[in-house]
């Protein structure tokens, strides 16, 4: 079922409520409707009528409230645009670029831990669902590529911890940590989900990868919900047994 043309529309009248919007441009597939399946996504660019920083996490919450909860997302700043691409947990993914009307307003980051480790957990799960889709596709190049930048997103995270407890992001030594992504990865390829598929494999070292991250961020105890099941949930969607080889 194309649920995308519905989708567009709600999501263009939620953020006309929220924001002072000049227009909004429908790109992508939903100008061409012949190429509509379950794995596109709705493209819109919104013009802003002035310079102010959208609130992301604001939108984000509407877009859960009208939709569904946000599984993941990644944000993509410049001096005049911001773009958001975000995948729900029912599958709905919007790419949504926020073009402001000169160079927007400047706005400190979020340096802390927290902040840090928000943006790479929130990347990392809007990886995942790309990785599906991407599965679903038939493309396990860039399937196996994200699954493999998810395994380092692990590490980032623990890299972070790090420079937490040590005040400093400069290490001349390390302390010969253990790595347990890596540990593990010998034995994704053993999964009972392979049949020796490409894409099985794919699949066993993105739901360990999963596995691996729900661990990480629940050592932190900032709050994070684990998301593996989700996943697995996701997975149902977007890449069925005749589509990509899962049981």
């Amino acid at each position: 079922m194309i649920w995308q043309t519905s989708a567009a529309r709600k999501m263009s009248n939620l953020l006309t409520g929220l924001l002072k919007i000049d227009k909004i441009e429908i790109g992508g597939s939903l100008n061409s409707p012949a190429t509509l399946d379950k794995y596109s996504d709705v493209d819109m660019e919104i013009f802003l009528s002035d310079n102010t920083p959208i609130d992301i996490e604001a939108v984000l919450a509407a877009a859960s409230k009208q939709f569904a909860p946000v599984f993941g997302y990644e944000v993509i700043s410049h001096s005049r645009k911001d773009a958001i691409r975000v995948c729900l947990e029912n599958g709905m993914r919007f790419d949504l670029i926020f073009r402001y009307n000169c160079d927007k307003i400047p706005q400190a980051e979020d340096a802390t831990l927290s902040g840090k480790v928000n943006a790479i957990a929130n990347q990392f799960w809007f990886y995942a669902a790309m990785i599906l889709v991407k599965l679903g596709r038939k493309d396990n190049l860039i399937a196996a590529h994200l699954t493999l930048e998810m395994c380092q997103l692990i590490i980032v995270i623990q890299m972070l911890v790090r420079d937490s407890s040590k005040g400093t992001n400069i290490h001349r030594f390390g302390d010969g940590e253990r790595v347990p992504i890596l540990h593990h990865l010998p034995y994704a390829t053993k999964s009972p989900l392979l049949d020796c598929a490409t894409a099985n494999e794919i699949l066993a070292l993105l739901f360990l990868a999963a596995s691996q991250m729900d661990e990480a961020l629940h050592k932190l105890e900032l709050g994070h919900d684990g998301k593996a099941d989700k996943l697995n949930l996701l997975a149902k969607h977007f890449v069925p047994a005749d589509e990509g080889g899962m049981d």
